[in-house]
């Protein structure tokens, strides 16, 4: 059996994480939380994927439950949320607070759909993620790869940035995840013309954050996919900092519970405004 190795820092959260809720992770709350308090976490919230887009029905539009695939609904939701109280009552007292929410898929005309979604849950934190360009997924590289052949590098920022900002502009996200996600996949296919193409369009979508006070994740996911930066890079996070726009959580994206908190002790020197300085 591998060894835990605790935080350095154990005052930090994870507020990106999918179990066995979402379609593509595995592992149940009560095996994240065990890992969360093995690994000193202060707090995990939870967020399945929540993608209603009609044109991704079929391969997102619903919760795992029991290991059946359940519709999105008010009964799908309140097990989940039901769940998350057992944990978050259970977990308490070794020291671990449980939190939930989801990760929305931004659609165009999702906006009701969520609103009214939001107005019957309480949600501890609401994702907005941009996941699609035309119904094809930026996150799975065979339908990434269609995106490359259609658009150059600057085709496809402007058409990201463009429904990014959208997404913030609805006002029903606390924070934006994993900004630049098109990296993922993109930086094999364009090369480093990938890392700068944000620049003249990234500046509009922080106005809109101000304005609807939506921050962003610093997304540590990047680091199992490859890279030696995380979603955004750096030069995104100078930016936004310049811009006054807020990095407002850490989140592994972990889709199984070892990857919970996943490089955690480095990103913090990126994010220190969010662990509270404690004087020895």
């Amino acid at each position: 059996m591998t060894k835990i190795k605790p935080l350095l820092n154990t005052s930090v959260s994870d507020h990106h994480v999918h179990p066995d809720y979402s379609f593509d992770a595995e592992g149940s709350l009560d095996d994240y939380c065990r890992m969360a308090a093995d690994l000193g976490l202060k707090e995990i919230c939870f967020t399945p994927h929540y993608d209603a887009d009609p044109e991704r029905r079929d391969y997102e539009g619903f919760l795992i439950i029991n290991g059946n695939k359940e519709e999105l609904s008010d009964e799908s939701v309140r097990h989940y949320l039901d769940d998350i109280k057992r944990a978050a009552d259970e977990f308490w007292d070794i020291g671990v607070m449980v939190k939930g929410g989801f990760e929305f898929g931004y659609f165009p005309g999702c906006e009701k759909l969520i609103g009214d979604l939001k107005s019957r849950f309480k949600l501890d934190h609401s994702l907005g993620a941009v996941h699609s360009i035309d119904g094809l997924c930026l996150c799975l590289k065979d339908e990434a790869q269609k995106l490359f052949k259609k658009y150059t590098a600057e085709q496809l920022a402007d058409r990201y940035y463009e429904t990014l900002d959208n997404c913030a502009a609805t006002g029903l996200f606390d924070c934006l995840a994993h900004i630049e996600i098109y990296r993922r996949h993109g930086l094999e296919y364009y090369g480093d013309e990938i890392m700068t193409v944000h620049r003249g369009r990234i500046e509009k979508l922080f106005e809109t954050m101000n304005r609807h006070e939506v921050g962003f994740e610093l997304n540590t996911s990047a680091i199992r996919h490859g890279h030696t930066e995380y979603y955004p890079n750096m030069d995104i996070v100078n930016m936004a900092s310049a811009a006054g726009t807020r990095l407002m959580a850490l989140g592994s994206d972990a889709h199984k519970p070892d990857q919970l908190a996943l490089d955690f002790d480095a990103a913090t020197a990126v994010a220190y405004e969010l662990v509270p300085y404690v004087e020895e």
